[in-house]
C-alpha cells in the first residue's frame, strides 16, 4: 500500500541538501576553529591551558595546524590555547613535522613578529624553538605560511 503523503527521492535529495548548506553557513561544518584573529585559529573547545614559567612548550606541525606535545595538558590537543605569565621566561620548541614545510612565530595582534620566525624547514624533527617572555604584545603562535589556513594558537596573559 502506498503512503498517502510520499516523498520522492529527488525531494529528499534537496531537503538534504539545504539543510547541509545552511548547517554549513550557520558555522557548522567547520573545525571547531574561529575565535583568532586570523578567522580560524584556536578556539577547540579547550582551554587556555596554563603553563608554568620556564616550561618548554614542544609542538607537532601538521598540515596546517599544530598539535600538542607537551606539557601533559596540552599533548594531542590541536592549536592548544595558551595561558602564560607576563614577563616570565617560555621556550616553545617545534619538535616533530608530520609533513610540509613550515616554520615558528610569536605574533601581535597587528600580525607581525614579536620572536622568529624561526628559518622554513621540512625536516621531521626540526628541533627549533623560540625564547620569550610573554607580554601585552604577545597574542598568538603561528607558522607563518600557513597562517591564513589556521596554523595558530591563542596566547593570553594570566
Amino acid at each position: 500500500m502506498a503512503r498517502e503523503y510520499s516523498v520522492s527521492r529527488r525531494t529528499a535529495l534537496k531537503l538534504t541538501g539545504a539543510a547541509a548548506s545552511t548547517a554549513l553557513v550557520a558555522g557548522c561544518g567547520g573545525s571547531g576553529n574561529g575565535n583568532g584573529g586570523n578567522g580560524g585559529n584556536g578556539g577547540n573547545g579547550e582551554g587556555p591551558f596554563e603553563i608554568d614559567p620556564d616550561t618548554d612548550i614542544e609542538l607537532r606541525s601538521l598540515a596546517s595546524s599544530w598539535e600538542g606535545i607537551a606539557p601533559d595538558p596540552i599533548s594531542g590537543v590541536e592549536n592548544p590555547d595558551l595561558s602564560l605569565q607576563e614577563g616570565e621566561s617560555y621556550t616553545m620548541i617545534w619538535a616533530e613535522n608530520d609533513q610540509g614545510t613550515h616554520n615558528l612565530a610569536i605574533y601581535d595582534d597587528s600580525q607581525s613578529e614579536v620572536e622568529g620566525p624561526t628559518d622554513q624547514t621540512d625536516e621531521e624533527e626540526p628541533g627549533l624553538e623560540l625564547d620569550f617572555e610573554p607580554s601585552d604584545e604577545t597574542v598568538e603562535y603561528v607558522c607563518v605560511p600557513h597562517y591564513n589556513a589556521g596554523m595558530a594558537g591563542n596566547i593570553e596573559l594570566q
